[in-house]
């Protein structure tokens, strides 16, 4: 049990002594402290933007008493001064191991002027011969500066990584707006780098690589190197809408003649856009094709199309497809409606119909006078003749029709307007 306290005293007289290191850099530059490796066995390392004026103190009761080393060799009294309840080093030197002796231990920093190891960085540069181009971009880096290093009293080498920041902005699909945005691309990396790779950009960007942490704390300008690139990846998005959306909502699917309107939303980089308008149902033979970015076409006989969006460039592309159906025709008519009596509700006599390519109805009384006529089967008869109501009872209809699948239609019966 005695052992293990003193072995704790030890331990807290060392993180004591540790703890009152204390470097000043004599500039406007604090400097920066970081934490060794435990393996090391330092105290400290202390990082210094120059050292012309650097020192550093250790406070302990009888600072008279330290006796200071450099890499083991002792130092003479010019670089060591008193102050107060410090001894302080000064004229420090760079890639060095201090030891300070007091007490029967000893107490280790190392010296680092980053001045001696600033960061640079040659070019950057795209390599824009790759197979995978459409999906991914490799950024190559043609110099970096090796990463600061310190020495531990254990003789082995202790590396400091650098952190590096590539930015750039690119184009992402916001599904919600139906639209690209620009949105911001941040990628860090610590320790040396020779290259990047990142996610196929959807424009054209500007990459910024930029560095380290140490000019950042000292807030100095980054080292920085700038890369243009022009972008070849395509990402191929589209819209269809009815022109006449009735109640199959958001549904490609309705009655002939079924007009659709075709949207391409592809990104920055496309180039062109080509439709393909397949014009045999459940066929990929015969076809129309239209260059422009947005396009319109009426669908006429029943059956179920494709339609085909080509995007891209000199480089890539991409495809969007759509399942247009026209359904078979049909016609139907009602035997009674009510035109006065529950407005709002079965107020005109109205067939129901699926795919009319054609269409004509009239309306007789008994004595076989023509009282309404109409060619567009979502139109409907009020119950009136020369604006003014007829009287109920049994009237007449005579309607011939055109399905999109061929199928003639002819329809006579009798209808009741009921009050």
């Amino acid at each position: 049990m005695r052992k293990i306290l003193l072995i704790l005293l030890f331990l807290s007289s060392l993180n004591l002594y540790a703890a009152v290191f204390e470097a000043n850099s004599g500039t406007a530059h604090q400097v920066y402290r970081h934490e060794p490796a435990k393996t090391s066995a330092l105290q400290d390392v202390f990082v210094f933007y120059g050292l012309s004026q650097a020192s550093v103190r250790f406070e302990c009761e009888q600072p008279q008493a330290c006796v200071w080393t450099k890499n083991g060799e002792s130092l003479t009294q010019e670089q060591v001064s008193i102050e107060g309840n410090a001894s302080v080093l000064s004229a420090l030197q760079a890639d060095v191991i201090y030891t300070v002796q007091y007490d029967s231990q000893g107490f280790s920093f190392y010296v680092i002027d980053y001045q001696n190891n600033a960061l640079n960085y040659g070019s950057l540069v795209a390599v824009t011969e790759a197979d995978d181009i459409a999906s991914s971009l490799q950024l190559s880096l043609k110099y970096c500066s090796e990463d600061l290093a310190y020495k531990g009293l254990d003789g082995k080498k202790y590396e400091i990584a650098r952190e590096h920041t590539l930015t750039y902005t690119d184009a992402v699909w916001n599904e919600n707006d139906e639209s690209f945005e620009d949105e911001e691309k941040v990628i860090t990396r610590e320790g040396f780098v020779s290259s990047f790779v990142v996610e196929a950009p959807r424009q054209d960007v500007e990459f910024i690589l930029q560095g380290d942490q140490f000019m950042r704390f000292w807030n100095q300008p980054l080292a920085e190197t700038r890369c243009a690139y022009e972008a070849v990846s395509i990402e191929t998005h589209a819209k269809a809408v009815k022109v006449k959306d009735e109640e199959e909502g958001l549904s490609l699917k309705g009655s002939a003649p079924l007009e659709v309107e075709f949207y391409s939303l592809a990104n920055p980089a496309t180039e062109y856009c080509i439709w393909y308008i397949y014009t045999t149902p459940g066929a990929t033979g015969d076809y129309l094709y239209r260059k422009e970015e947005n396009i319109s076409y009426t669908f006429y006989s029943s059956g179920t199309y494709t339609v085909k969006l080509i995007a891209g460039n000199d480089v890539c592309s991409d495809s969007v497809e759509f399942s247009i159906t026209v359904t078979e025709s049909s016609l139907d008519c009602p035997n009674f409606f009510t035109p006065r009596s529950t407005p709002g509700e079965n107020d005109e006599f109205r067939v129901a119909y699926e795919s009319l390519v054609e269409f004509h109805g009239r309306i007789l009384n008994r004595w076989g006078n023509l009282l309404f006529e109409w060619t567009d089967p979502e139109q409907g008869w009020d119950g009136t003749y020369k604006g003014n109501p007829v009287s109920p009872g049994v009237y007449f209809y005579v309607i011939t029709a055109t399905g999109s699948d061929g199928i003639k239609y002819v329809k006579r019966g009798d209808v009741n307007l009921l009050e």
